[in-house]
């Protein structure tokens, strides 16, 4: 019986140091074991213009959700991740109305998941972009007023987060990690709407992103 047991133990070892043997024996397989998971962090992009740049993330691994204003009219453009690579992307519609635009892309890049349901008011995200001179940060605020028209926008919410050009149309997490909204301004005092930034930013919600996917061409507007 002890012979028995001992033998199994043995191949049991064996066939242990053969799994290490083969999960170790490329580089490849080495970077799979060690690299961290990707997280929502992997998916948020910086969109290159000609005059300065925005921000956005991928979405369903083909497609970058990012604000009309970043796109403006342009048909075609570039795009990096946090690896620092230059990729190309086509502008499928933009939605002014909205401010939220859908760019094509090829696959590469993790992408975020998004949720459709409205946040609640005091519920606490995290926004993620490119402020100004300023690669792939977060700012931490809460949801701060429930989805209005204001200012040209059709929706969105009114929000505590810290944010600065470059920034717009960059993913707004839940703490699930999934994409509650997107950036697309900042208020300004004095007068509203010029002066300098007092801390609420402007959020296009989840909810009427995924509205805007379903209709043809985003609905647009």
């Amino acid at each position: 019986m002890k012979k028995e047991f001992a033998f199994y133990l043995g191949a049991i070892v064996a066939l242990f140091l053969l799994l290490l043997a083969w999960l170790f024996s490329t580089p490849e397989a080495i970077a799979r074991l060690v690299a961290p998971p990707a997280g929502p962090e992997s998916a948020v992009v910086k969109i290159v213009l000609k005059d300065g740049h925005g921000s956005g993330f991928v979405y369903n691994g083909r497609y970058i959700i990012t604000a009309a204003h970043v796109v403006g009219t342009e048909s075609k453009m570039k795009y990096k991740g946090a690896d620092g690579v230059a990729r190309d992307a086509e502008v499928l519609w933009a939605n002014k109305a909205y401010d939220v635009a859908l760019l094509a892309i090829d696959a590469g890049l993790p992408s975020a998941p998004m949720t459709c349901r409205q946040a609640a008011i005091g519920e606490t995200v995290t926004a993620k972009g490119n402020p100004l001179a300023v690669e792939f940060v977060q700012t931490e605020g809460k949801i701060a007023g429930s989805p209005r028209a204001i200012h040209g926008w059709r929706s969105v919410y009114v929000a505590d987060i810290s944010a600065a050009g470059g920034m717009s149309g960059g993913p707004v997490f839940d703490a699930d990690g999934n994409v509650i909204g997107i950036t697309v301004g900042g208020m300004i005092a004095p007068m509203g709407f010029g002066g300098s930034f007092v801390g609420l930013t402007f959020l296009v919600p989840s909810s009427a992103i995924c509205g805007l996917l379903s209709m043809p061409e985003g609905a647009l507007a």
